[in-house]
């Protein structure tokens, strides 16, 4: 009797109105894109002391087992790669990125013969130990990127990044470090924009660069056309990576600078670097902003530091939604500036709460909690032919390991350990006296962390008590 309500009827009727104006919506909403889900990156360098001496494989279970889930490869040679180590970090179920530098190298070993001539001219001293290298240089360029294809071809990495892409340096001017000056540079920049470079050492010179302020805006542009066309033609351009491997993700880099109201022309002027033009000019797949150097060397750094940096990621999120955000930070380069594990908790959230598709510290080995905290056991795994693997959240002190009376047999008389194998945050003990298919408990005393492969020596191991731990049958594992 209801349905015959007059008044129930004119309801129905508008119900309906707003059903037909509600389910484009509800479908819209239903087909979207889900938001990729917040991801923990970590650089890693194989070349520390940390990574020596072990396994790939317990490499890749210890970066897994703290979290991680994206793991950036720094190749510091690109003659150099670890091709082992690539294969287990992905077998891990982790995401491995190429991270190699845009304008220069740490080492030559291996370099063509004429690299001497792709060398950024600096207005009066060049930095010891690493060689930058002239982005305008055709010859570096070409270089470059049959170097990265080998790279990329040569393992299976998911993405690459050209890290530091930048002409140096925010301090130039002060220390002579100020680039690039070459005759390449000067003769680009004299066809291009009709004018002569500025003087940047006589402060007495008529064309010195703060007398000739229109001269030198160009200048600043010309800079900014230097970055973002490198990167373009490293990118894009042919034998670029886009054509050696067409499937791999790209992601470009910046800086990022707490330095006032000015920071984000600051970059522009002194480094080169627009993120806005990089990203026009590129459209890379995700682009990251690097904390700069005056930032990271605080030894007082808070964690929401990176709120200071919106104003470099605000231009790319507004005009390249589609561009995901990466940001980089250093936990531990300087003693005063090792960042704990509490810092970096803070620095997760509200990397995630301004929109950062993922962070990634440098370095793994170096952050504060690596000096003061004792390792865990984080699994237990039984592996067949009588072996027993306990997997920690870091590296393990080889003798506090290997110590065989810390390792107690419950509930199984006949038991014991011929032999303690340690593989870096892995022990594997060789039993005997018990099948396979046994299970039983064991006891296990103080494991103490490895503090003599640390960048900075001479702090003392901590170590933890372990307890007591079940053994379950060959073939199975779980995590603590």
């Amino acid at each position: 009797m209801a349905l015959q309500n007059p008044m129930f009827k004119r309801w129905s009727k508008y119900l309906m109105k707003a059903l037909a104006l509600i389910t484009p919506v509800v479908l819209a909403l239903s087909h979207a894109t889900p938001a990729k889900a917040f991801q923990r990156g970590i650089q890693i360098d194989p070349g520390f002391a940390y990574y020596q001496g072990r396994t790939e494989e317990s490499i890749a279970e210890e970066l897994k087992l703290n979290g991680f889930t994206i793991v950036h490869y720094f190749i510091t040679n690109e003659n150099n790669i670890n091709v082992k180590l690539v294969e287990e970090l992905k077998k891990a179920g982790l995401e491995v990125w190429a991270l190699v530098l845009g304008n220069g190298s740490y080492s030559v070993a291996n370099f063509p013969s004429n690299w001497e001539s792709w060398q950024m001219k600096h207005i009066k001293t060049s930095f010891p130990g690493f060689y930058h290298f002239c982005m305008n240089n055709e010859e570096y360029r070409e270089w470059k990127k049959a170097s990265l294809a080998r790279v990329i071809q040569s393992a299976p990495f998911d993405g690459v990044e050209l890290a530091e892409s930048y002409l140096p340096e925010v301090n130039g001017f002060s220390t002579g470090g100020y680039a690039c000056v070459c005759d390449t540079c000067l003769e680009i920049f004299r066809e291009k924009w009709q004018d002569e470079a500025p003087e940047f050492v006589d402060q007495r010179d008529p064309r010195y660069y703060r007398r000739v302020p229109e001269t030198y805006e160009k200048w600043i542009e010309f800079r900014v056309y230097t970055v973002s066309n490198f990167l373009n033609d490293i990118v894009n351009g042919k034998g670029g990576l886009r054509e050696a491997r067409p499937d791999i993700i790209v992601s470009t880099w910046s800086l990022g600078i707490d330095s006032g109201r000015r920071s984000v022309e600051m970059m522009r002027e002194l480094q080169g670097l627009d993120d806005y033009d990089i990203v026009k000019t590129v459209r890379p797949d995700r682009h990251t902003i690097q904390t700069h150097w005056p930032d990271w060397t605080k030894a007082n750094l808070p964690p929401d530091y990176i709120k200071a940096y919106e104003p470099f990621a605000e231009p790319v999120r507004e005009h390249f939604p589609e561009v995901e955000l990466m940001l980089q930070t250093d936990i531990g380069s300087q003693e005063q500036m090792r960042r704990s594990d509490e810092w970096m908790e803070e620095f997760y959230k509200v990397a995630e709460e301004l929109g950062y598709h993922s962070v990634m510290s440098y370095e793994y080995h170096l952050g504060l909690g690596m000096y003061q905290n004792p390792p865990t056991l984080k699994m237990v795994t039984r592996l067949s032919g009588n072996r027993l693997q306990l997997s920690f959240d870091r590296r393990l002190d080889f003798f506090s390991s290997t110590d065989m009376s810390k390792f107690t047999f419950l509930n199984h008389d006949s038991a014991y350990a011929s032999m303690v194998v340690v593989d870096g945050n892995r022990i594997i003990l060789l039993l005997g006296g018990v099948d396979d298919s046994e299970e039983f408990d064991l006891d296990i005393g103080e494991i103490e962390s490895a503090t003599d492969v640390l960048l900075l020596k001479g702090y003392p191991r901590n170590g933890k008590v372990v307890g007591t731990i079940h053994v379950p049958p060959a073939g199975e594992s779980y995590l603590l």
